[in-house]
């Protein structure tokens, strides 16, 4: 419960528990953490992409995602260089993955840029615009 997860939190000055915001600040709210994560329980990234995963890589920020092997989420944060994939319920290997990615700013800069660049290039209107006129020139040359 919120009140158990405050206390256990009791005296940590680099987390901070606040109330539900307005969307209007979800732009501001992911762009102010260091790194994301996204854990998913085995099989559910094999049939969805939560939204935030997008959202996360807009702002700029890298991720550590708790994903199966194969799906989606892997497949998009390996294609955009934007973080790190460890299978779920493996709880040392995504420990190590955020720890490595708290104690390295430049990977994290890194991988948040690409994020944001992947993103740009594949999610956002021009970049979905670009993918349907390079598919219908692919299927007029076909013709």
């Amino acid at each position: 419960t919120l009140p158990e997860l405050e206390a256990e939190a009791a005296g940590l000055d680099n987390l901070r528990f606040v109330s539900m915001q307005p969307i209007e600040r979800l732009p501001e709210l992911l762009a102010a953490a260091d790194l994301h994560v996204v854990p998913l329980k085995a099989g559910l990234a094999r049939s969805s992409v939560p939204s935030k995963t997008y959202s996360i890589m807009a702002a700029g920020r890298p991720l550590v995602a708790s994903v199966d092997e194969g799906s989606e989420v892997q497949r998009v944060i390996e294609a955009a260089g934007a973080g790190i994939a460890v299978t779920p319920d493996d709880a040392e290997a995504f420990t190590a993955a955020v720890l490595k990615l708290a104690d390295d700013p430049g990977a994290r800069e890194k991988m948040g840029a690409a994020a944001r660049a992947y993103v740009e290039r594949t999610a956002s209107p021009r970049g979905v615009a670009q993918a349907y006129a390079d598919l219908f020139e692919s299927v007029a040359r076909k013709k």
